[in-house]
């Protein structure tokens, strides 16, 4: 593990469109057959890049049960007050690492997704924590070679190789398009944007402090205020805060940003519907059922 790299997940969503098949529990909570849950697989994929102490795992109060019936180490766990977007919850995670390691490198996952070739997915993530750590990338995005036509995704449109040539510029943002226009983006080379990232901290901030600088003073000002009004100061600032996409309200428009593009063959899906739900429990064989096997 290298020093200063922090992995950052996202566990705060409420699974909406999942409650039929997971009886309400939140996606990256429930388990199927005794089996780990999706944040249990995220925190296992996360693990050699970063310790359980250089961890940040962003939840809603409300997730405070699911939490405790997990048992096991979570290194760092923020609970925003509620849901404000996914803007917020990357903001609210870096500001305690940028407390206690300023010259963080960020590892950013969300906790509901699937993989099926863990050592792809980490060794996408370790060569670009090196050029994060080289200063020879500031934001990098990793989108995902689509297996198919899906336009439920987010996509990314990458442009010109950049430096190293393993990495595309930039080009733009397409959350949810048409069909028309899903199959217009998958003949162009278009990639799903998995909402995974690699950053260097102050990159991240700058990012936020140029892009959304009303929310990143309001949680800023949050954030430092004395240790017993920092949790009332956080309920009154959420209260007040908009919902904000961080792809859409953050990335799209900001120059700069970098994505590494992992194959097809990684086998990344978002599990954000029933269908792909059911798709990854009835794989024959997953390598996160292989891992709890073992365990």
């Amino acid at each position: 593990m290298a020093p200063h790299t922090w992995a950052l997940i996202l566990a705060g969503g409420n699974g909406r469109r999942l409650a039929e098949v997971t009886g309400g529990v939140p996606k990256q909570f429930w388990r199927v057959k005794g089996e780990s849950t999706l944040l249990d697989h995220t925190l296992d994929r996360l693990a050699p890049l970063a310790p359980i102490e250089r961890t940040v795992v962003v939840v809603d109060q409300a997730h405070e049960p699911y939490l405790r019936s997990l048992g096991r180490p979570m290194g760092h766990v923020l609970y925003q007050p509620q849901d404000r977007g996914t803007a917020a919850g990357v903001l609210l995670a870096v500001l305690p690492i940028l407390e206690l390691d300023p010259d963080a490198i960020v590892a950013m996952s969300p906790a509901d997704h699937a993989i099926a070739d863990f050592s792809d997915f980490r060794n996408g993530l370790l060569s670009v924590v090196r050029l994060v750590r080289r200063r020879r990338a500031g934001i990098v995005l990793f989108g995902a070679e689509p297996q198919g036509f899906d336009e439920s995704y987010g996509w990314i449109q990458p442009g010109r190789p950049s430096r190293p040539s393993w990495l595309r510029e930039v080009a733009g943002f397409v959350e949810k398009p048409s069909p028309d226009m899903a199959g217009a983006l998958l003949a162009s080379g278009a990639v799903w944007n998995t909402m995974v990232l690699v950053a260097g901290l102050t990159s991240l901030l700058d990012l936020f402090a140029a892009r959304q600088p009303e929310l990143t003073a309001a949680l800023v000002d949050a954030w430092h205020a004395p240790a017993a009004r920092r949790d009332s100061a956080l309920t009154d600032t959420y209260a007040r805060l908009q919902g904000l996409d961080f792809s859409r309200d953050v990335l799209t428009g900001a120059g700069g940003l970098t994505v590494f593009t992992w194959p097809a063959s990684m086998g990344w899906s978002d599990l954000g519907t029933p269908n792909r739900l059911h798709a990854w429990l009835e794989a024959p064989a997953r390598p996160d059922r292989a891992a709890t096997s073992a365990a």
